[in-house]
């Protein structure tokens, strides 16, 4: 609640001294000559001396929950969200009134000024090089038409948001299925052929490894370039090129330059990089290539394609982790080429701790590597700060978000599901130390915070009260998240 005035201290009155007489006219006036002056100086002092003072008692403003709190806003330009649907899914979708009013809430609400808007292919075997993205692709089941895709574009607009379209690749190989179904994980793809030499071949496939991860980029490359389109024709000014694709992202010891030159294809008609440090590195460059080119050639048969033609800012969104096989190195700080692209994207679901209903203090610590029972990610802050400067790029939070349930903090969108776990102060913390750390580093430039769904009422999403979401159908009926990060961003049109 607001802090309360302060109190006149004991033994002290504004009115005199009973039997002292008043001060006379002239002495009031030379008091108001000193006074003023001096008042003044204050004032300007006060300018520069209370941001410092502000900045130097984070912690505790993050666990006041006071209307001071609302007023440390961050000077990142991206303050946004994820719309998640897909084709398969029912009960909403981007061509409901859902959409336009639950984007609505989030730009009224909750001063967010962008949103991501996810366009997901499937890839039928994660060890061959097909992508089904085409609404009649054999094997696709969650991507739209594209008049669907812009309508979502349309109602964002109209809601005040910046749309953002992201590629997404959920790979349906019946070896991935678990006692819960078909595990989907985008960092599957290419496991089977990610750490081999190009020469190698793999059980089920005529393509020796190099033929087969070409044509996975050609694919890609395909796939990409078409939304790219998109996106230049609707006049989006970013682009997230692909998430969390781990095992084609990376190079390993046996994918580098050194060690597989032949994998390399170094005479792409139209492409000049002498550099590229290994098969991954060169392939990525290729696709950023054609994502901004009007043509551009492919690597098998090097035949003539429509490429982007995009000219805003492209981004990738890379895990915070690693592959659960395959290249099981951290994502984000192993690719090598950062440079092709205009900004680090990072999906930050990073666990901190092995305890529940941690305080913010403690949790702004752990984003360091300090305290006890930490989950073993070293100095966050450190890292990326780190990466920013290699590179010299800014860094974006493409995904982050913590369940309303105990232990999020050291398992963001896993912790638990049941009724007993819920626990909207867990959730509340974890956001309030992420935003709190990284609000003051300069290269930082945001979260997009996951996730929201064109569902309503939003009681209906699925799991709401353990869920990620921070909102309610109210700001009343909100989460605590909600109620606080209401309060803590302001309107910051995004450029």
């Amino acid at each position: 609640m607001p802090l309360s005035p302060s109190p006149l201290m004991p033994g002290t009155s504004p009115l005199p001294t009973p039997g002292r007489r008043p001060p006379g006219r002239r002495a009031l006036g030379t008091g108001a000559l000193v006074a003023i002056p001096l008042l003044i100086a204050l004032l300007a002092g006060g300018q520069f001396l209370l941001p410092h003072i502000m900045f130097l008692t984070p912690g505790l403003l993050a666990q006041t929950g006071n209307s001071q709190q609302g007023q440390q806003t961050s000077s990142a330009p991206f303050q946004g969200f994820t719309m998640n649907w897909t084709r398969r899914q029912t009960g909403g979708g981007y061509d409901t009134a859902a959409s336009l009013e639950n984007m609505k809430f989030e730009a009224e609400t909750f001063h967010m000024n962008s949103v991501i808007i996810p366009v997901v292919a499937d890839m039928p075997v994660r060890s061959a090089s097909a992508l089904a993205w085409r609404p009649n692709d054999k094997g696709d089941k969650d991507t739209f038409d594209d008049s669907i895709y812009v309508q979502a574009i349309n109602d964002a607009r109209k809601a005040g948001l910046v749309p953002i379209l992201e590629l997404q690749v959920r790979q349906q190989d019946p070896l991935s299925r678990t006692t819960n179904g078909i595990d989907e994980n985008s960092q599957l793809v290419g496991v089977a052929w990610s750490d081999l030499h190009s020469n190698n071949n793999i059980f089920g496939e005529s393509d020796n490894i190099g033929v087969l991860e070409h044509k996975w980029f050609d694919n890609y490359t395909a796939f990409a370039s078409h939304f790219a389109q998109l996106s230049q024709q609707n006049h989006l000014p970013y682009f997230i090129i692909g998430d969390q694709l781990t095992n084609v992202t990376v190079d390993t010891n046996r994918t580098t330059a050194k060690a597989d030159s032949g994998g390399i294809d170094r005479g792409v008609p139209g492409e000049s990089f002498p550099n590229c440090s290994g098969r991954r590195d060169c392939g990525w460059r290729h696709v950023t290539h054609a994502l901004r080119s009007p043509t551009y050639a492919s690597f098998i048969g090097h035949q003539s394609q429509t490429g982007g033609g995009y000219t805003g800012k492209l981004i990738y969104a890379a895990s915070w982790g690693g592959a659960p096989s395959g290249a099981t190195d951290t994502e984000y700080d192993h690719i090598t080429w950062w440079d092709a692209v205009d900004y680090i994207g990072v999906d930050a679901f990073y666990p901190l701790t092995q305890n529940a209903d941690v305080s913010v203090n403690d949790l702004m610590n752990a984003w360091h590597g300090k305290g006890l029972d930490l989950q073993g990610q070293g100095d966050i802050f450190g890292n990326l700060t780190k990466l920013a400067s290699k590179f010299n790029k800014p860094v974006l939070f493409t995904g982050a978000g913590y369940q309303s349930a105990a232990g999020a903090n050291g398992n963001p969108l896993g912790s638990c599901n049941e009724a007993n776990c819920i626990d909207q102060t867990e959730q509340l913390n974890d956001m309030q130390a992420l935003l709190q750390v990284f609000s003051a580093a300069p290269y930082w430039q945001g979260v997009m915070w996951y996730g929201e769904q064109p569902v309503t009422p939003r009681s209906k999403q699925s799991h709401f009260q353990t869920s990620s979401y921070w909102g309610g159908d109210t700001l009343k009926t909100s989460k605590l998240a909600g109620q606080w990060l209401a309060q803590y961003y302001t309107d910051n049109p995004l450029k």
